[in-house]
């Protein structure tokens, strides 16, 4: 590991980052058809405030209430239709998951999980015993039906329905103009689910409709919850870096195969105080995810150790990793001292903690 690191920082040249074009791909992610404009800031317009402070505050913003409303809004109506629609032996439960249910997402139309799960019988771990074991039918049988209705009854409420996925069936909702992914899965529990019925600590199964069979586990509502609270417990400072991380992914001049989860766990594990945020603190929020990325990347212990917000993954044990880290850095590096040259001008500062 030690070679791999040094063999990469040798070849590691400070990033050039060409703001502009950075700007005008934060813009298209943020266009709104409809208004035909971006929902940027008011802010954003001030030709005062530098391009690389632009990009910095605003990669942190959320996305307006009203759009992720509009996204979930989509889900629901799939919801609806697979319920008057299906017909089978077994009742269903319907829960979302993605980075909009962490107001973590840095796109207008954000794609998510619509979860229809299998609500008469559960799979649980091994610790738990399995007194009566459930018989009244095959479970590989029923996910199939329940994917089989699930995609004759959507084909016939929406124009662009894709079925090619091993394990989602993908909508565009033409009228919302939102994407979303229905997941057929089953129950997951958890001894901590067992003992205390709270559905932060129940897990789905998943299912490969490839090769028929059931593939592996997620823990989506413990994610969920965990980012939640450290975003609320830090002011919104942690959720503010973790879409900055994410907007740096998406406009990196190098193709980064950092998964978004990857980067909310990178987040997840600095310290609350650390990321709390007041206004101005934009800044020294990008330094401390700096500072908590070389030591990722240097400390190969540290990094291995590192669990997912869930607590049940360590999404940085592969040394593959690495390479895509340094380069996230060297931009990183980048956008702190382009903004150190300007933060500190009395002007810009003031515009800084009035930026809305």
């Amino acid at each position: 590991m030690e070679n791999l690191t040094t063999h990469l920082i040798q070849g590691y040249f400070m990033a050039n980052i060409d703001y502009n074009k950075r700007i005008e791909k934060l813009q298209q992610r943020r266009f709104d058809p409809d208004l035909q404009r971006s929902l940027v800031t008011e802010s954003f317009k001030i030709r005062e405030i530098p391009e690389n402070i632009k990009y910095l505050v605003e990669s942190m913003l959320p996305i307006e209430p009203s759009y992720n409303k509009k996204t979930l809004e989509a889900s629901e109506r799939i919801k609806s239709h697979l319920e008057s629609g299906l017909n089978l032996h077994f009742s269903r439960a319907y829960r979302t998951q993605g980075s909009v249910m962490t107001n973590t997402n840095i796109k207008v139309h954000s794609d998510l999980d619509l979860l229809t799960i299998i609500d008469r019988y559960y799979y649980h771990v091994p610790e738990i015993p399995s007194n009566n074991p459930y018989k009244d039918s095959d479970p590989d049988e029923d996910i199939q039906k329940l994917r089989n209705q699930s995609i004759s009854i959507l084909k016939t409420k929406y124009d662009e329905v894709d079925d090619s996925g091993s394990k989602c069936i993908r909508i565009l909702n033409k009228s919302l103009n939102r994407k979303v992914d229905v997941v057929c899965c089953f129950w997951y529990n958890t001894l901590e689910f067992e003992k205390n019925w709270d559905e932060v600590f129940r897990g789905v199964y998943l299912y490969d409709f490839h090769q028929k069979v059931k593939d592996k586990t997620d823990y989506p509502f413990a994610h969920i919850s965990s980012v939640n609270r450290k975003g609320d417990i830090t002011r919104d400072g942690a959720r503010k870096v973790i879409r900055l991380l994410k907007t740096l992914k998406a406009d990196a001049d190098t193709e980064l195969k950092l998964t978004s989860f990857q980067l909310t766990t990178l987040v997840y594990n600095i310290e609350n105080h650390l990321l709390y945020y007041n206004k101005g603190d934009e800044l020294l929020l990008l330094q401390n995810a700096f500072n908590e990325l070389k030591k990722i990347i240097n400390d190969d212990s540290y990094r291995k150790s590192l669990k997912s917000p869930n607590n049940m993954e360590r999404p940085f044990y592969d040394d593959e990793t690495v390479k895509d880290l340094i380069i996230l850095k060297s931009d990183i590096e980048t956008l702190i001292q382009d903004c150190s040259k300007e933060i500190f001008r009395p002007y810009i500062n003031s515009k800084i903690r009035e930026y809305r």
